[in-house]
């Protein structure tokens, strides 16, 4: 068996919010697979090459459902909800995915784009009309990101200051305390147990709607994974996109010549949507797996019963695959995407988030052609010990 002496402890905080800690890039040169400790002080494994990340995102002997087994490691301090399509292996994950995939359409996606065009319009318009200085993060990367995920789920948006509070603690690794956690988890729980009565008494064109119509027909999904998975929705779905519109902003402005790019060519924002999501996506702090068998991955013997964190934000920096890892490049030849979780994960609403990125960062960039970060990038905060990232604030300003 290899030797388990931690690396570093995933995550580590950021020194700059635009670039991953440097123990993740060393590991990738020197030791790309090796092992860590986790925030809750959990032993695990860091993956950080391209390919054997894809091998355990899509290989079914590293496993969600093993998350529950007595004495699994933990990468947040609370239990992970077992009614969530995110902690499901195949059979049921696929059952629940399947069903749930009918919200998410290229159909859909598409009937979406003029409500998302729209949105950020309104949320531009209120921009300029007050102070040439602002938290991008707060008046329109948030706001954009919640009215689309709450018109596809059919919830409303009026709640949104629950949501927030909501996802900070669930979100979080080691920050609350786990009574905390769970008291939000609950209150979220019984919200959508509320809007499923709410659903079905006066259905809509969304999500939830669709799903407890399905259910009344057929059985299937149960009201719990109906919760789960709009639960899952609702706050992974608008926190991931919150956190690569600020990233991709901040890196674009950060590299004019590929900003001119878009400028001279707006067909090119669906490549750009590529490369910031590649240089921004959001961090792996919950989607570990558990071995069910002994693994060799890239040379290294990976036993049974151990949580595997697969660092996509480290695989999409690999030279290997993406040649000068580190800069914008738009133009990039190479497109392979991990950050959405290759294999039966995969992000179903990836769709829907490049739609939102597109849309978002070109409509920002048209309105605001002046626009600019309000303090050096040293000085930006990242959330560093939430599940997934993200920015604690973007201040920009503008002319």
């Amino acid at each position: 068996m290899p030797e388990h002496t931690p690396r570093f402890t995933y995550p580590t905080k950021r020194t700059d919010p635009l670039v991953p800690p440097d123990v993740y890039a060393q590991a990738l040169r020197e030791e790309p697979v090796c092992p860590i400790t986790l925030a809750t002080g959990d032993p695990a494994w860091f993956v950080a090459r391209h390919e054997d990340v894809r091998i355990a995102l899509s290989d079914r002997r590293f496993s969600r459902e093993a998350l529950f087994r007595p004495g699994a490691a933990r990468a947040q301090v609370v239990e992970p909800d077992p009614n969530s399509m995110l902690t499901m292996d195949p059979p049921r994950h696929t059952r629940l995915r399947r069903l749930a995939n009918r919200a998410f359409t290229a159909q859909r996606v598409d009937r979406l784009r003029p409500y998302i065009e729209s949105v950020a319009a309104q949320l531009l318009d209120a921009m300029e009309a007050g102070p040439a200085e602002a938290d991008l993060a707060a008046v329109y990367a948030r706001p954009l990101a919640l009215r689309v995920i709450c018109r596809t789920l059919g919830v409303p948006f009026e709640d949104y200051d629950r949501f927030g509070a909501w996802s900070d603690r669930f979100m979080s690794l080691t920050k609350y305390p786990p009574e905390e956690i769970n008291r939000a988890n609950a209150e979220m729980r019984e919200y959508f147990a509320q809007l499923i009565g709410l659903r079905r008494a006066d259905p809509g064109d969304d999500l939830i709607s669709a799903l407890v119509a399905i259910h009344d027909e057929e059985g299937e999904p149960t009201e719990e994974e109906i919760v789960g998975l709009g639960a899952l929705l609702l706050l992974a779905g608008h926190d991931t996109t919150v956190t690569v519109l600020c990233g991709g902003t901040a890196t674009l402005l950060g590299n004019p010549d590929q900003l001119a790019l878009l400028r001279e060519d707006p067909g090119l924002y669906p490549d750009a949507v590529e490369e910031v999501i590649r240089l921004n996506g959001p961090g792996g702090g919950t989607s570990i797996r558990i071995t069910t068998s002994d693994v060799k991955l890239g040379g290294t013997v990976i036993p049974e019963g151990s949580a595997v964190l697969a660092s996509v934000g480290t695989a999409s920096r690999d030279p290997e695959v993406y040649p000068d890892p580190d800069r914008c490049i738009i133009r990039r030849e190479h497109r392979t995407q991990v950050a959405f979780g290759p294999g039966p994960h995969f992000c179903i609403g990836a769709g829907l988030a490049r739609a939102e990125l597109a849309i978002g960062l070109r409509a920002l960039f048209d309105r605001l052609p002046r626009l600019r970060l309000a303090v050096p990038t040293h000085q930006l905060r990242w959330k560093d010990f939430a599940a997934l990232g993200g920015w604690e604030e973007l201040p920009v300003a503008w002319d």
